[in-house]
């Protein structure tokens, strides 16, 4: 009979194979889960509706470079391989690209992004029942008040194609402790990141619509979900509305500015 302390930690057969972390996150986490818990002092909710078992997609809010290693320790100490989407480009960056396929992570391929292919690891991860992490925005909030932007529609197709349930998650405080283009966080007193972890739900295409207009639905009702757990925690109202990242003339995830950019109106 395994206990929760040995899942938590991914001793032996603690686990079922799809939550097993592997040998480089089970060797790092010896070192970094007593570091994030001195840095960011984590405060949990809502943590056991993370699905023990089965195919999952976790989407969650994206403040700033702790975001990764916060996730990874939640879902870690939940008995969760740590198990993130990232851009393909980062598999090429020496030493950085062999870490991340040792630690068994996901490329997505953006070259193929208008095709099936640009997701197919991730599919292929939920058909064997692993849990995913995905950050819906693509990149950093460029919401002037840190509020979720629309989304992209990776994970709303992924939940579409495999009935995989989404999970949404909000993360507060993390600009602080490691604000945007700083090298290293800013720990400090009253500097805590807490993480609010919504109940799992899943999707399907309603009559007459097409992939398309079931995606773009799926994105807005999930980024809204996530901008609510965000207001719980922050104690304030969400926006109506969420910011709409296509009409920002700097795009850092693609490499923004572009010529010809032309903004898309604000709704």
């Amino acid at each position: 009979m395994t206990t929760p302390l040995l899942r938590s930690w991914d001793v032996g057969g603690a686990r079922p194979v799809p939550r097993r972390a592997g040998a480089v996150i089970d060797l790092a986490q010896l070192a970094l889960r007593p570091l994030l818990r001195l840095l960011t002092r984590p405060t949990w909710i809502g943590a056991e509706n993370l699905p023990a078992t089965g195919a999952a997609l976790a989407c969650g809010n994206h403040l700033g470079p702790v975001d990764a290693f916060a996730y990874g320790h939640l879902l870690q100490a939940s008995g969760i391989a740590p198990r993130f989407l990232a851009k393909e480009a980062m598999f090429r960056v020496p030493v950085l690209g062999a870490a991340l396929r040792s630690a068994r992570q996901i490329p997505v391929r953006r070259a193929a992004s208008r095709g099936r292919h640009a997701l197919e690891d991730a599919r292929q991860a939920l058909g064997r029942g692993e849990l995913l992490m995905i950050f819906p925005e693509g990149t950093y909030t460029r919401d002037p008040d840190l509020w979720p932007m629309q989304a992209r529609p990776g994970a709303a197709r992924l939940a579409l194609e495999t009935g995989a349930p989404l999970v949404p998650i909000a993360s507060w405080g993390g600009r602080k402790l490691w604000p945007v283009g700083s090298p290293v966080p800013h720990p400090g007193p009253g500097r805590r990141l807490v993480i609010r972890v919504g109940e799992p739900y899943t999707v399907a295409r309603q009559e007459g619509e097409t992939s398309q207009e079931a995606a773009l639905r799926v994105s807005a009702d999930l980024m809204a979900r996530i901008a609510d757990l965000l207001g719980r925690t922050r104690g304030e109202r969400p926006p109506a509305a969420l910011h709409d990242p296509r009409g920002d003339e700097h795009r850092p995830e693609i490499g923004r500015p572009q010529a010809g950019f032309r903004p898309v109106r604000q709704r």
